[in-house]
């Protein structure tokens, strides 16, 4: 590991660490899953277990110390007959976390939204430790079998309308 890591916290808590792919380019990869964090063509957010284009983010730094990160491949382009002369109405799609740490879709999102704003930090070596400290305890945590009828539940059928409408 290099000096340079940064972890990317939020107002929840630690999300993961990022790598920079070129200048103002990062990847984002989770403490924990190992996964990267990668955004597809509907602005959701995914863990993808492999790195490719989707998991690169560009990197803005704001005032305050808060930066965002918008999606490198994807992004909303203006159309209609005035779009040509606005090379500015382009939106970027951003990495968004609401109150609830849910990810927002990314063209929902701005960048002066609260939850587009995240705070970066470089790790030091007691964030290493916690960090493999906290990786072995999932690891035993994970061989054990979880609670009875977790995940077994059947989803709910919609029910029919009655009267059919035309």
């Amino acid at each position: 590991r290099t000096s340079g890591e940064k972890a990317l916290q939020c107002p929840e808590g630690r999300l993961g660490e990022m790598t920079a792919v070129e200048v103002g380019i990062v990847a984002i990869k989770g403490l924990f899953s190992g996964r990267y964090l990668a955004m597809n063509k509907r602005g959701r957010l995914y863990a993808s277990e492999s790195y490719n284009a989707e998991c690169e983010f560009v990197e803005r730094i704001h005032e305050l110390g808060y930066n965002t990160y918008a999606s490198r491949l994807y992004r909303t382009v203006p159309s209609g007959p005035g779009a040509q002369r606005q090379p500015s109405a382009e939106r970027l799609w951003y990495v968004s976390v609401n109150g609830k740490g849910r990810p927002r879709r990314g063209f929902k999102t701005r960048r002066t939204q609260k939850s587009s704003l995240f705070l970066p930090r470089v790790l030091d070596h007691k964030d290493h430790e916690m960090v493999r400290l906290l990786q072995s305890e999932a690891g035993l945590r994970s061989g054990l079998p979880g609670p009875p009828g977790k995940g077994t539940r059947p989803r709910r059928q919609r029910k029919q309308s009655r009267g059919g409408r035309v």
